[in-house]
């Protein structure tokens, strides 16, 4: 009986919500366009020129086995850190070099594929979230903050804070080794690029929708906000480069790590997405990423400490952002054509399993 009560509770609680967003897109309608727009020019211009390159290596990395054989021979500093299999470890490494949607991916792919086991791949999913280099440095860094310097500190910070909550992450979640894991990857097949291809776009894809989803629930919070600062706080919480966008510049750069260690809602579905038949306490994914915030937050306050910065670095956001090189003909065309291998590699897939 409670489990229908709550089944029955959380069908209204979804119905309650549905109609809620119908009524925001009916009465905010050119607020949920404008931010749309914005949406898709972020993807555009930021998100797809900075990580998608990086999710297929990722892929392509992971499916061909290379992975495992490489940190093999960090497997006891692996198991010393986060009681994770040296492939664990690749995963948490590409994370770092990929970015936010490329660790939840990685990791089920090496559950899959037989490398690790379920609970290993859990844990794994809930250490590998973090910004990657492109976006902290090119992007944060460079062209919101005006200076490399600062991306390359908040980098830093990042990784700390990764590092010291896989840590944590490893010595409280328990994990069931695999008895005999299959050390060749099933993946690697004559297919590679285009699976790795689609790896990618599946995953750029479910990013780019969360981003333009974010962004227009933004915008109708900006409309209805009594204060920008509201705002601003908000949409470092529901969508970090919005969030970034809008913080660099007025906020302390201890406060815009946190939120980056933090992830913002919007990645936190990009990951539950990847997790495929992975089960990850949500609750518990949450409050790991609260202290991976506060973690990377502290650890930013400590470099900036030892390698301090000008203070007026802190002032260049005011302009618009605009689509730039990232956007041009070639680089949509370039979007068209994964899309096409993404598309081609499903109907492949349902044809082998029909």
């Amino acid at each position: 009986m409670k489990v229908k009560k709550l089944f029955r509770i959380r069908k209204i609680t979804v119905m309650i919500l549905i109609a809620a967003g119908c009524t925001i897109c009916l009465r905010y309608t050119q607020e949920c366009t404008d931010g749309i727009k914005k949406g898709i020019l972020f993807c555009l211009e930021v998100l797809v020129p900075s990580l998608y390159a990086f999710m297929t290596l990722s892929s392509a990395v992971i499916r061909s086995g290379i992975a495992v054989l490489l940190t093999k021979p960090l497997g006891k500093i692996s198991r010393f850190l986060f009681r994770l299999p040296p492939s664990g470890l690749a995963v948490i490494l590409l994370s770092i070099i990929g970015g936010y949607p490329v660790g939840a991916q990685c990791a089920t792919m090496l559950f899959e594929q037989g490398s690790i086991s379920r609970t290993e791949a859990e844990k794994v999913a809930n250490i590998a979230v973090c910004a990657g280099p492109g976006f902290l440095i090119n992007y944060v860094g460079s062209a919101l903050l005006g200076s490399r310097q600062i991306g390359i500190i908040l980098l830093c910070a990042e990784i700390t804070g990764v590092l010291v909550t896989g840590v944590i992450v490893g010595r409280t979640m328990r994990s069931t080794p695999l008895p005999h894991p299959d050390p060749s990857s099933k993946a690697a097949s004559r297919n590679l690029l285009i699976d790795a291809v689609a790896d990618a776009s599946r995953a750029t894809f479910r990013m780019c929708g969360m981003v333009v989803i974010c962004t227009a629930m933004i915008s109708v919070i900006e409309e209805v906000s009594p204060d920008k600062r509201i705002t601003d706080i908000t949409s470092a919480l529901i969508e970090i480069t919005e969030g970034c966008h809008r913080m660099c510049g007025g906020y302390p750069i201890c406060l815009i790590a946190f939120f980056i260690g933090f992830g913002g809602i919007s990645v936190h579905l990009q990951a539950y997405a990847g997790m495929g038949e992975l089960h990850v306490n949500k609750i518990i994914f949450f409050l790991f990423r609260i202290l991976q915030g506060i973690i990377t937050a502290a650890a930013a306050y400590s470099y900036l400490m030892i390698f301090p910065v000008e203070q007026d670095v802190f002032n260049s956001t005011g302009a618009q952002l605009t689509i730039a090189k990232s956007a041009t003909p070639a680089g949509s065309a370039a979007l068209v054509l994964s899309s096409l291998f993404f598309i081609g590699s499903v109907h492949r897939r349902q044809d082998a399993d029909t």
